[in-house]
C-alpha cells in the first residue's frame, strides 16, 4: 500500500501475480497465439464462410484478437453476421442494416412535441450527461466536439427508440464506446450493439430481476469454489450476500477493473461463447 500523491489523502492498493503457476491455468492455455490477419483468413472459405468455427471459437478464447482485425470479427461473436454467411450476403446485409438504421433515426427524429419531451425527461438527459464523459481518454473520443462522441450518442438514443422496453440505463455507455472505436461504423456499431444487448447475460439489462440472477450465479461459484470467503459473507448476513460491490462489475462487464486492453479480452473470450452459451 502506497500513497499515491501527498496532497492527496486518497491510497492506491495492488496486487501483482505477473504469472500463474501451470497448475491454475488451464492446460491448453499456451496453444493458441492471438488471432493475426493470417490466421483469420485461414479459416474462411473461398466465399468468405467462416469454416470450422468451433476452433475458431476456441482459439478466441485462449488467444484473444489481434486488434487489427477485431473491426471485422467483432460482429460475428455478436451475432450481427453469421458464420454461414458469405462476403456477398453480409455486404447485403450492411446495406438492409443500414437503410433499418436509417428508419429507426427517423422515427426518433419525427417524434411529437409531447413525445420528444418525455424522450428527454427520460433517456436523452441522461445520455447527453454519460457520452461527455465516456472514454474520453482514448483517443477516438478524445478533444471537443469529436463526431465520434456525438455518433456515439446517437447509436444510444436510437437505441432507446428501437428498444423502449429496456431504453436507456446508466452503463450502457462504456460498453458501445469500444464496440464503436473498433468497428468504427455508426450502422455495424449499433447491430452489434443489439447483438450484445440480446445475447450477454451480463448485460441483458441492469433490471433488478437480471441482476438478482447473475448475483445467485456468483454466488453459487464462490460458494464451489471459494468456501472460506463465502462463508463470510454469511456471516455478514444479508448485507454480505448482498454483494453490492460487484454490481459494477457485471453491469460493465469488468471494464472499470481492468486496463482497457485486458478488459477487452475478457469480453473476447466471453464472447467466444467456447465453453458456455451463457456468457
Amino acid at each position: 500500500m502506497k500513497q499515491v500523491a501527498p496532497e492527496k489523502t486518497c491510497m492506491q492498493f495492488s496486487i501483482r501475480r505477473p504469472k500463474l503457476p501451470s497448475s491454475e491455468t488451464h492446460p491448453e492455455e499456451s496453444m493458441y497465439k492471438r488471432l493475426d490477419v493470417s490466421a483469420w483468413l485461414s479459416h474462411l472459405n473461398e466465399l468468405g464462410q467462416v469454416e470450422e468455427e468451433y476452433k475458431l471459437r476456441k482459439a478466441i478464447f485462449f488467444g484473444g484478437i489481434d486488434v487489427s482485425i477485431r473491426g471485422e470479427v467483432w460482429p460475428f461473436l455478436l451475432r450481427y453476421y453469421s458464420h454461414e454467411s458469405t462476403s456477398e450476403e453480409r455486404e447485403a446485409l450492411r446495406l438492409q442494416k443500414r437503410k433499418e438504421y436509417s428508419d429507426i433515426q427517423r422515427r426518433r427524429l419525427s417524434m411529437t412535441p409531447e413525445e420528444h419531451r418525455a424522450f428527454w425527461r427520460n433517456v436523452q438527459f441522461t445520455v447527453d450527461k454519460d457520452v461527455v464523459r465516456t472514454d474520453r481518454s482514448n483517443q477516438f473520443f478524445r478533444g471537443d466536439d469529436n463526431p465520434n462522441v456525438e455518433s456515439m450518442r446517437r447509436i444510444l438514443l436510437n437505441y432507446a427508440v428501437y428498444n423502449p422496453a429496456v431504453g436507456y440505463s446508466q452503463g450502457m455507455s462504456d460498453l458501445v464506446a469500444p464496440i464503436l472505436a473498433e468497428v468504427l461504423d455508426e450502422s455495424d456499431t449499433f447491430w452489434c450493439f443489439v447483438g450484445l444487448m440480446q445475447n450477454t447475460i451480463f448485460v441483458s439489462s441492469p433490471r433488478d430481476e437480471d441482476m438478482e440472477k447473475q448475483l445467485l450465479y456468483l454466488r453459487e461459484l464462490l460458494r464451489l469454489t471459494h468456501v472460506r470467503f463465502y462463508q463470510h459473507l454469511v456471516s455478514l448476513g444479508e448485507d454480505g450476500l448482498q454483494m453490492l460491490f460487484c454490481h459494477r462489475w457485471l453491469l460493465l462487464c469488468f471494464k472499470r477493473e481492468f486496463p482497457e486492453a485486458e478488459a477487452l479480452r475478457i469480453w473476447e473470450a466471453c464472447w467466444a461463447h467456447y465453453q458456455g452459451a451463457d456468457v
